[in-house]
């Protein structure tokens, strides 16, 4: 066991205030330098796009707030996961008391789109969001929504393509701010960029803030070739045991002891939940709040199982966060005694918490998750934490390596120091620069192509010619090349253009589950199919049954469309056990044609193949007919994501053909296309790559 113990940090406090600000200042707050910094490059004529990369815990969204808060800027802003837009939306209201500020705020998300057409409340998503866009000042939602409407995808037939992201969005909203953005990667980049330019194009003196521990650089150099006056913003810090001017400095991180481990989560619980989870509860009581953040949602489930008994035997409460999980529990979480989540709670979200176990397979997964720990000096509930400690799960290459190059055991450090460690000790995941020209010129080509519709090609005859040019200068796409192969897509090949018009690729292996770990509507979900199959005990239900049932728990009120799902089942919780598949092909891909290995294509009679499930053949008489975006290579699975550094959710998963006993690896969706780049970069051979399709 080794440990580390790093400093309390404190961020400097502003000296200089502007008047505004003063008059409707809490008298009891005490803004940090970059809040002051971000808001007067925000209000200002010198820049169109500010980055604020203050530490985790210092007020980024305060700053991201301000001029909405101050000064009434209509805002939307943006988050990547719903756990922490609920997050910011729960903070809203004393937020706004506190600044005297009466903006009317909601909270918009697909779920909420779609029960006010349940509701009658808007016939479509283009009506509903034509409504709240009139009616609220400040909209939280995420980036998704806004890459739909950027990519006018809401409109309807009939409607000019401008009508709502253009006529309605872009001229309503002074300030669009990205928060936790450093988690995407190109795809996002290029999908954000591309609004950027259209909105610079058909409005003046809006204002772009991105919230981001570390700015990605190919954004910062796609901002910089488009010719966006930028503004990068830091925070300035004080890492010290001893307690500097509290006039001049606050503190935002508190000391903590480290301990930097090898292995998995689940297997040092059974090692240590009597001698040092436990214990930690009990000496600290009621001053006592943890969270445990696993990669997988398995994992989190049988952690549960594990632990809510024996937590319950002590008086104290366990409760699930994950993607999986209801909004309720999600809610509930946050005053349990112990939160077991997954990367939904990674992000930005405020824990009160003295005590974090988590596992990490890459640098920005162990930053961010140790960014949750000791934000607070209490519960908020009066409890005073007296000690801070976390326990980092790393694989072994990972602990060997950051105790070789800077770490010490019983050292101490700086947050700072040890985020350095961290990045160096984790190798850098792929980045994949040549996405843009490749499938990101499909999004562009699509809003330049909307741009020339009849209703509206007069009005954006200049526009056109400048985001050509722009195209071009920011990302090299050919846009008038870019349209010819978008309009060819559309007949021949239109699965494959939903896909790269998405914003993090389609979901082509949901299913929909009767979850019997809860009770009443939070029963009914999707969720992702290849998550649930390994370790999940599932029963078949079939569409019909499963609608009735859906129907019966949510008064007739499904939240999602059950016909696009590829099954549908009960589901019971995860076994202990992990269940290996493969995809079986049932195409001859020995005698396919060089060229076709390596490029994205568009397939059905696919199958799954594993053993010990007794809904499997239902399954695969469902899934057979379905068509799938894939990239298939005649390479092993582990070549491809360790060769390519591949990031270490990347979904690549094994096939076998039974024609022709054919192996190799196959990549879904997204995970299709950007497989497609990685492979074009290194030039690697999977059978050839010279066109597109064969």
């Amino acid at each position: 066991m080794t440990k580390i113990t790093t400093y309390p940090v404190y961020s400097k406090i502003a000296t200089a205030v502007p008047a505004e600000i003063q008059t409707r200042q809490p008298q009891t707050w005490r803004l940090s330098a970059h809040q002051i910094t971000t808001y007067e490059a925000l209000i200002s004529n010198q820049y169109d796009v500010v980055i604020n990369t203050a530490m985790t815990g210092d007020g980024k969204s305060l700053a991201a707030y301000m001029p909405a808060l101050v000064n009434n800027w209509p805002l939307l802003t943006l988050y990547p996961t719903n756990e922490l837009s609920r997050d910011q939306e729960m903070q809203m209201p004393s937020m706004q008391e506190h600044w005297q500020n009466k903006l009317r705020h909601i909270r918009v998300s697909a779920r909420l789109l779609e029960q006010r057409i349940a509701d009658g409340q808007a016939r479509h998503k283009l009506g509903a969001l034509d409504f709240l866009s009139t009616n609220y000042d400040l909209i939280l939602t995420n980036p998704d929504i806004f890459h739909y409407m950027a990519q006018f995808f809401y409109t309807r037939g009939g409607d000019a393509p401008d009508k709502l992201f253009v006529r309605r969005i872009v001229d309503q909203f002074a300030q669009f701010a990205f928060d936790e953005f450093h988690i995407f990667s190109t795809p996002q980049i290029v999908s954000v960029v591309n609004a950027m330019l259209l909105i610079r194009e058909v409005a003046s003196g809006k204002k772009f803030l991105f919230l981001s521990a570390t700015p990605d650089e190919q954004m910062l150099a796609y901002l910089d070739r488009a010719g966006f006056r930028v503004k990068e913003i830091r925070g300035e810090y004080s890492h010290s045991l001893i307690t500097p001017n509290k006039l001049e400095w606050r503190p935002i991180i508190r000391g903590t002891d480290i301990y930097i481990e090898k292995g998995k989560v689940e297997e040092w619980v059974e090692a240590y939940l009597e001698d040092r989870l436990l214990p930690f509860f009990r000496q600290n009581h009621p001053a006592a709040k943890g969270a445990i953040i696993v990669n997988s949602v398995a994992s989190a489930y049988r952690l549960h199982a594990r632990l809510a008994p024996r937590f319950k035997a002590e008086g104290l409460s366990v409760i699930l966060n994950t993607g999986l999980t209801s909004d309720n529990l999600k809610e509930a979480s946050r005053n349990s005694n112990l939160l077991i989540g997954t990367s939904t709670v990674d992000v930005g979200v405020d824990f009160r918490i003295n005590f974090l176990l988590f596992e990490s397979q890459d640098a920005g997964t162990f930053l961010q998750r140790l960014g949750r720990l000791g934000r607070h000096d209490d519960d908020g509930q009066g409890h005073a934490f007296s000690q801070f400690e976390a326990h980092a799960l790393v694989p072994n290459f990972v602990h060997e390596r950051l105790f070789a190059n800077g770490l010490t055991n019983d050292g101490e450090f700086t947050r700072e120091e040890l985020a350095t460690a961290v990045r160096t000790a984790y190798p850098p995941p792929a980045s994949f620069p040549a996405y843009a020209q490749k499938w990101g010129r499909i999004q562009a080509a699509h809003v330049f192509y909307s741009l020339h519709n009849p209703t509206v090609r007069d009005t954006y005859t200049q526009t056109r010619d400048n985001l050509k040019q722009h195209y071009w200068q920011t990302f090299h796409i050919n846009i008038i090349q870019a349209v010819k192969d978008y309009k060819e897509w559309r007949t021949d090949y239109k699965q494959l253009l939903e896909e790269a018009q998405s914003f993090r690729g389609g979901s082509p292996l949901q299913c929909g589950i009767i979850d019997e770990t809860e009770t009443g509507a939070a029963q009914v979900k999707q969720y992702n199919l290849l998550t649930l199959i390994a370790n999940a005990r599932l029963e078949w239900l079939g569409k019909d049954e499963f609608t009735a049932v859906a129907r019966r728990l949510t008064n007739d009120s499904v939240p999602f469309k059950t016909d696009d799902l590829l099954g549908w089942f009960r589901f019971f919780g995860f076994e202990q056990t992990y269940n290996p598949f493969t995809f079986s092909i049932y195409h001859p891909i020995d005698s396919w044609a060089a060229d076709r290995l390596g490029q994205p294509c568009i397939l059905s009679k696919i199958e799954l193949d594993m053993g010990g499930a007794p809904w499997l053949s239902d399954l695969n008489r469902h899934m057979r007919q379905r068509k799938f975006v894939v990239t298939l290579c005649r390479a092993a699975r582990d070549d491809l994501r360790y060769g390519f550094y591949l990031p270490p959710m990347f979904q690549i998963h094994l096939f076998r053909s039974p024609l022709d006993n054919s192996e190799g690896s196959i990549a879904f969706g997204r995970y299709a296309l950007l497989l497609n780049v990685a492979l074009e970069q290194r030039r690697f051979d999977c059978g050839g790559s010279s066109a597109l399709f064969a």
